[in-house]
């Protein structure tokens, strides 16, 4: 694996302390008497920009083919679309219902101001956020990794996809603001500048924004790093305030803005006071469920052969690892406690766990991904300070790996056909014969429900949804939210609706959500749907349903 130099700036901290790079060379390299790898690493600076650029031509060339990739069954319709209603003249939470914060929604209605309701608008968007996460990773472990210092962002690279990535995802973006308001603190610490305090703790407001646990508890990590670094000093409250203010600033700017539009209630119950009602009834799942998928699918007929045993346990470690971290990483750093009590490798702790902490809600793998990326960088960087033959056979191992699996995951994306769309052409693994027989019998801006879910078919086909709700399922909504949608239907008299009637019939809502369970008694949109619309298409369970029309030619 490459190394890159690390950034220095020569400069002492207004506390006396060493610069960074210093500091780091001195705890790693210095016990061993390795003095002019010292002197290399600290004249390393000025090929810093260099390492950059080509790190970020690397991480570009590679981004660019897998932007073109959609899953329609994903959460990226439900924020593609929230986007779009938000450009449409729309205001969250007072308009749709969804349970996400609103940061993602008007990040990337952001893009679409800027560049139009375009399938590019929205990949240029992913794009600058995958771009600024992995940059932000390889910042990261360059101040506390000696050498593999790229592994942690290709390990990422490699977990995310098909888990959380590539996907406009709300827990990407708030990773890649996470990961900016930490940075942020790492450079106040090596140039003690009070603005960069600021920018943290307004940083942090925006991924409170996002995903509202992650930022709360990063906010909560700053303060006790700060506290436990300066506590004998009498400023060391300045020093909270000052992110305090930041992070209060974004806050009250959004709260002012949803309260002019009538919204900020159903905000805070749509945020805060529904998902502790109602998240957990279809959320509880297995610990890392999911990953025996990653398992099976290069080991299982017809995808898998006896000799690819081999090669499904090289494409399998990283996922493995993200599993594994939360006991893995103290396991590591146990026998190093005097490198844990060094001020960077603690800020590493604390935001890590509460990265950590803020994604169990839902313990699937794809959130174990997401909660890692600081876990990642802290068991890389224990690996590489143990310097045994062993750890360093392990650090090579995983280069490996990560290495393959992003090589692989590449050229699936490659393998997967383009399909034209309303919104642009996109590369799709299956083919979508709904979202044709949509753009071939539905002018852009018709209105269409899709149930339960399947809220990219608006976004892709650039029809409408006339109800509140992008994602309609038993034991997650409620019996009045499924009323709400009966009423919208009939008053709207909503010409199509497009029903995956195997939605509860697959073993995939099991996965998605295990307790979405119903009962032929309990039924409330079905019968509904049955009396009052007429199958014009079935696609393999994905049916096209038309308003039934009475014999005085009313709709019904």
């Amino acid at each position: 694996m490459p190394t890159f130099g690390v950034e220095t700036t020569g400069e002492v901290g207004a506390q006396g302390e060493l610069p960074i790079a210093l500091e780091n060379c001195a705890d790693s390299t210095l016990r061993r008497g390795g003095h002019s790898f010292v002197r290399k690493r600290l004249t390393g600076g000025r090929h810093s920009y260099r390492n950059y650029l080509i790190l970020i031509l690397c991480t570009a060339i590679y981004l660019v083919p897998v932007m073109r990739m959609v899953r329609i069954g994903t959460d990226e319709g439900t924020l593609v679309y929230g986007a779009v209603r938000i450009v449409q003249g729309q205001v969250f939470a007072r308009d749709f219902f969804e349970v996400m914060g609103p940061g993602t929604f008007y990040w990337l209605a952001a893009f679409f101001k800027l560049f139009g309701v375009t399938f590019l608008a929205a990949r240029i968007c992913l794009f600058v956020t995958s771009l600024g996460t992995f940059i932000l990773m390889y910042f990261l472990s360059q101040r506390v990794c000696g050498r593999y210092q790229f592994l942690p962002a290709l390990l990422l690279v490699g977990a995310y996809f098909s888990t959380i990535w590539p996907m406009v995802n709300h827990h990407v973006d708030s990773n890649f603001f996470g990961l900016l308001s930490i940075a942020l603190m790492v450079l106040w610490r090596q140039k003690s500048r009070n603005v960069l305090l600021f920018a943290a703790g307004a940083v942090a407001g925006i991924t409170t924004c996002i995903i509202q646990p992650k930022g709360i508890l990063l906010l909560l990590a700053f303060i006790g790093w700060i506290w436990i670094q300066q506590r004998s000093q009498s400023g060391w409250w300045l020093s909270t305030l000052r992110i305090m203010v930041g992070y209060c600033g974004v806050l009250g700017l959004t709260g002012l803005y949803f309260w002019s539009h009538g919204a900020l209630r159903e905000l805070l119950y749509m945020n805060f006071i529904w998902p502790s009602q109602h998240y957990s009834k279809v959320n509880v799942v297995p610990y890392a469920l999911g990953l025996r998928q990653y398992w099976s699918h290069w080991t299982i007929q017809p995808h898998g052969l006896p000799w690819m045993v081999p090669l499904a346990i090289i494409l399998f470690v990283p996922y493995l690892l993200a599993a594994v971290l939360p006991a893995l990483v103290p396991l590591l750093g146990l026998p190093l406690r005097a490198d844990n009590l060094r001020p960077q490798i603690l800020l590493y702790w604390l935001c890590g766990w509460a990265m950590w902490l803020s994604e169990i809600h839902r313990r699937d793998i794809g959130h174990l991904v997401a909660a890692s990326p600081l876990l990642i960088i802290l068991c890389i960087h224990f690996l590489v300070e143990y310097r045994a033959k062993i750890a360093n056979s392990v650090l090579q191992f995983l280069a490996v790996c990560a290495g393959s699996l992003a090589a692989v995951n590449l050229l699936l994306v490659f393998s997967a056909p383009s399909v034209h769309t309303r919104a642009g052409n996109v590369a799709m693994f299956k083919k979508a014969p709904a979202l044709e027989f949509l753009d071939s019998h539905l002018a852009p801006g018709t209105t269409m429900f899709a149930y339960p879910y399947s809220p990219m078919y608006y976004f892709l086909s650039g029809t409408n949804n006339p109800t509140r709700y992008s994602l309609l399922v038993y034991n997650y909504n409620t019996p009045s939210q499924f009323l709400d949608v009966i009423q919208t239907l009939d008053r709207e008299k909503v010409k199509y609706v497009l029903w995956n009637t195997k939605f509860y019939a697959t073993a995939d809502i099991f996965n998605f959500a295990p307790a979405a369970k119903r009962s032929s008694s309990s039924l409330i949109l079905e019968p509904y749907l049955e009396s009052h619309y007429r199958v014009v298409a079935d696609f393999n369970g994905m049916r096209i349903m038309e308003r039934k029309v009475n014999p005085n030619g009313d709709q019904r």
